[in-house]
C-alpha cells in the first residue's frame, strides 16, 4: 500500500541529485564522485565560449583536465568551509534556480500559437465599442447569474431588436466613461485589453456585435465598428502652447496666436528643438527638444494621434492642431511597422511571457503532467469537504475542528499519496474574510485544483535535475560559479587588493618585471596653416636659447587669433604612442640614441617638439599598480592552487579517462 506522506514543501531544493546511469565517474575529490558527462559538457562548451576557466582559445582535453581539476578543488574547499550552508548562498542559487525552472512550466506549443497570434493581431487596430456589467471575479453564482442576465438581455436589445449599441451604452453599461463616449474605445491593438476582451475583438466581423464575454471586470459585449491596417510605432517631438482646462475664447485666440508666431518662424528656417526649448509649455520634454517617447494606436488623444501618423517622412513638420490641452505643432523623428516576424518575435515573445495569455502555456504543461503522473483524484474523499464546511469560511471565523480529523486519502500523483490532513492544513492556510460568499462546492473545488497544481509543480520542480540533464548541469554550474566567485574574491581578489604589505613584499621581490622602456619628453602642436608651422617651427628652434616659454610662445602666435596653434599635449611617450608621427615614433625607436637637444617632426598641420629622451627605470608601484596587483593574484591563485592540492586527495579513474581523451583527440 502506498504510504499517505507530507512532502514537497522544502523551500530550497539541494543539489544533492542522482546522476545518470550513463555519467560515469570520471574524478573523486574528496571522496566526491565527478561524472564523466559534466567534465566533456563543460570542457566542449569552453572550447568554444569563454569563462572564467579558460581563454576564448582552443585548448586540449589534458590542459583542460588540469584546470578542471583547479575549479573543482576551489569548490571543495569552499564545501568544506560550509558556504554552501550560508543563506546568502541559498538565497541566490534558489533565484537562480527559479529562472532555470521557467522553460520547463512553458509549453512551447502553446506558446508559439500565442506569439503567431500575437504577431497577426499587430498587424491590425481595432475600432469598437463595449458595454459593461461590473461582476467580480470570485462573485457568488447568484450574483453572477444576474450580471449575466442583464448583459444577455442588453445583448437581445441590440441584436434581435436592432436598437442603437452606443446609444443602448450611455444608458445601460457600468462602465463610467459610457456617459461620455457611449461605450466608444476607439481604436485600440494587441497587448492593450485584457486577453479574454481582446479575443472578443478580434474574433467579431465589423459591424457585429460580440458573443458574451467574461474579464476579471465583469461580462462584456463587444461591437466592432472597424478594422484597419496598424499605424505601427511613432515617435515625435512637438511644441505646445497649453491651455487651461475650460478656456474662455479670449485664452484661446491668444494661444492661437503663439502658436502660429512659432509655426512661422520654424517655417522661415529657426531650429525646431531651440524653439521647444524656448517655447513650449509641456517642460517634461521641452528640455529634451520637445522629443516624446514613442506610441502606437490608442495612447495618445486622437487628434495629437492622427496628427502624428500623418507625417510620412523623418523631420517633416505638421500644421498647428488643438487638442483638449492646447496646440501643437509636431516634427516626426522616426517611425516604423511590425510587419517582420522575425525581427519583432523576441519583443512580442516578451509581452506574451508577462500578459496573462502565458498561463493558457502554463497550465496545458500542468495538464501534460497529471498524465504524465497518472493523477487521480477521490472524489468521494474531496466530497465530504462540501458537507462539514458552512459559510462561516467566508468569516475567518470557522469551526476547522471537523475538517482537521479527516485523514483519507485524497489524490495520488505519481508513487505519492496525499491525505485529507495535507488538504485541510491547505484550506485553513488559504481561507480568508471575504465580502462575496460563494457555495462551498465551488469555493472549496477551487481551492483543491490551485492545491494540485502548485503539488504538480513542485514534484516536477524536483525532478527536473533527474529527468533534464541540461537541466542538472545548468544548475551545477551556477552552484560552483557562486562557491568558486565568493571564495577566490575572499582568497585572490580581495585579498590582493587590500593586502598592502604582501603587495609591497611582491613587488620589491619582481621589480624587474616593472621597467619603463625608453621614452620621451614632448610636446605636440597643432597650428592652422602651412605658414602658421613655419613661424612655431623657427620659435621652438630659438626658444632654448631666447629662453622662450611655451606659453609665450602661444601667446605670440595667437595674438590675432586664438585658433591659430594649439597644444594639444604635452607628456611623456613611448614607443607605439598613436599620438606621435610616425618620424617622432621612430626616434623612440632607436633605444641607444639619448636626445641631447631638442628636435621637431612636423607632418600634415601637426608638430611634434621633443624635449629630451629618457632612459630605462624602475616603475614605481603607484605607477604600474593594476598590473602589479594582477601578477599579485596570479601568484596568490597558484600557491593557493597548491595547498589544495595537498589537502584533497584527487583520483583520477584512469579507464574512463583513457576513453575521455581518445574521443576528443
Amino acid at each position: 500500500m502506498k504510504n499517505i506522506i507530507s512532502i514537497f514543501t522544502l523551500l530550497f531544493i539541494t543539489l544533492s541529485f542522482s546522476l545518470k546511469a550513463q555519467d560515469d565517474t570520471l574524478l573523486i575529490i574528496n571522496d566526491k564522485a565527478i561524472s564523466v558527462g559534466e567534465f566533456t559538457r563543460i570542457f566542449e562548451k569552453n572550447n568554444q565560449t569563454t569563462n572564467n576557466l579558460v581563454d576564448k582559445q582552443s585548448i586540449s582535453v589534458e590542459e583542460y583536465l588540469d584546470l578542471f581539476i583547479n575549479f573543482k578543488l576551489k569548490v571543495t574547499e569552499a564545501e568544506f568551509l560550509k558556504m554552501d550552508t550560508l543563506h546568502q548562498f541559498i538565497r541566490e542559487l534558489k533565484s537562480y534556480r527559479h529562472q532555470l525552472e521557467k522553460p520547463y512550466f512553458t509549453d512551447t506549443t502553446v506558446n508559439e500559437k500565442l506569439i503567431k497570434e500575437a504577431f497577426e493581431r499587430q498587424q491590425w487596430d481595432i475600432d469598437a465599442s463595449h458595454i459593461l456589467i461590473m461582476v467580480a471575479e470570485d462573485a457568488a453564482p447568484k450574483d453572477t447569474l444576474i450580471a449575466y442576465n442583464k448583459i444577455k438581455n442588453i445583448r437581445d436589445l441590440i441584436v434581435k431588436q436592432k436598437n442603437d449599441f452606443n446609444k443602448i451604452a450611455r444608458t445601460k453599461s457600468e462602465d463610467p466613461s459610457a456617459k461620455q463616449n457611449q461605450g466608444h474605445l476607439g481604436y485600440f491593438t494587441v497587448f492593450q485589453m485584457v486577453y479574454p476582451f481582446e479575443n472578443a475583438a478580434y474574433n467579431t466581423p465589423i459591424g457585429n456585435v460580440s458573443n458574451i464575454v467574461r474579464t476579471r471586470y465583469g461580462y462584456h459585449i463587444v461591437k466592432v465598428h472597424n478594422k484597419r491596417k496598424a499605424q505601427g510605432i511613432v515617435k515625435v517631438a512637438h511644441i505646445m502652447v497649453g491651455l487651461t482646462k475650460k478656456p474662455d475664447s479670449t485664452e484661446i485666440a491668444a494661444a492661437q496666436k503663439k502658436i502660429n508666431l512659432i509655426y512661422s518662424k520654424i517655417q522661415n528656417g529657426e531650429d525646431f528643438g531651440k524653439l521647444a526649448e524656448t517655447y513650449s509649455d509641456d517642460k517634461s520634454s521641452s528640455r529634451s527638444q520637445g522629443i516624446l517617447p514613442e506610441f502606437g494606436t490608442g495612447r495618445m488623444v486622437a487628434a495629437f494621434e492622427k496628427a502624428a501618423f500623418a507625417l510620412k517622412k523623418e523631420g517633416e513638420i505638421s500644421k498647428p492642431i488643438q487638442t483638449s490641452f492646447g496646440f501643437h505643432i509636431l516634427k516626426l523623428v522616426r517611425k516604423k511597422n511590425f510587419d517582420n516576424f522575425k525581427q519583432n518575435k523576441k519583443s512580442i515573445a516578451g509581452k506574451v511571457k508577462r500578459d496573462m495569455r502565458a498561463r493558457t502555456s502554463f497550465l496545458a504543461v500542468l495538464n501534460r503532467l497529471k498524465k504524465e503522473y497518472k493523477y487521480t483524484v477521490n472524489q468521494k474523499n474531496l466530497d465530504i469537504y462540501s458537507r462539514l464546511i458552512s459559510s462561516d469560511i467566508f468569516t475567518g471565523k470557522w469551526d476547522t475542528t471537523k475538517i482537521a480529523k479527516l485523514n483519507a486519502p485524497l489524490f495520488t500523483i505519481g508513487d505519492s499519496t496525499f491525505s485529507q490532513t495535507l488538504f485541510s492544513q491547505y484550506l485553513i492556510k488559504k481561507s480568508k474574510s471575504k465580502k462575496d460568499v460563494e457555495p462551498i462546492n465551488i469555493y472549496v473545488t477551487k481551492l483543491f485544483n490551485n492545491y494540485v497544481n502548485e503539488e504538480i509543480k513542485k514534484i516536477e520542480t524536483i525532478n527536473l535535475p533527474n529527468k533534464y540533464p541540461e537541466f542538472r548541469y545548468l544548475l551545477q554550474e551556477y552552484h560552483d560559479g557562486i562557491l568558486l566567485f565568493d571564495l577566490t574574491d575572499k582568497k585572490v581578489w580581495s585579498k590582493a587588493v587590500n593586502d598592502t604589505s604582501g603587495l609591497e613584499k611582491f613587488y620589491k621581490e619582481n621589480k624587474e618585471n616593472y621597467k619603463w622602456g625608453y621614452r620621451i619628453e614632448a610636446d605636440i602642436y597643432q597650428t592652422k596653416n602651412a605658414s602658421l608651422m613655419s613661424e612655431l617651427k623657427k620659435m621652438l628652434q630659438k626658444a632654448t636659447k631666447k629662453g622662450w616659454t611655451k606659453e609665450y610662445i602661444l601667446l605670440k602666435l595667437n595674438k590675432k587669433d586664438s585658433s591659430n596653434v594649439e597644444l594639444i599635449a604635452s607628456k611623456m611617450y613611448k614607443k607605439g604612442d598613436y599620438a606621435l608621427t610616425d618620424d617622432a615614433n621612430k626616434v623612440l625607436h632607436q633605444f641607444e640614441k639619448t636626445i641631447e637637444t631638442p628636435q621637431t617632426f612636423t607632418k600634415d598641420n601637426q608638430l611634434v617638439y621633443i624635449h629630451k629622451s629618457i632612459i630605462p627605470t624602475y616603475k614605481k608601484l603607484n605607477e604600474a599598480r593594476g598590473k602589479i596587483i594582477a601578477d599579485y593574484q596570479d601568484e596568490l591563485e597558484k600557491l593557493w592552487v597548491k595547498q589544495l592540492r595537498k589537502k584533497f586527495k584527487v583520483e583520477i579513474r584512469q579507464n574512463v579517462w583513457k576513453k575521455t581523451k581518445n574521443k576528443h583527440n
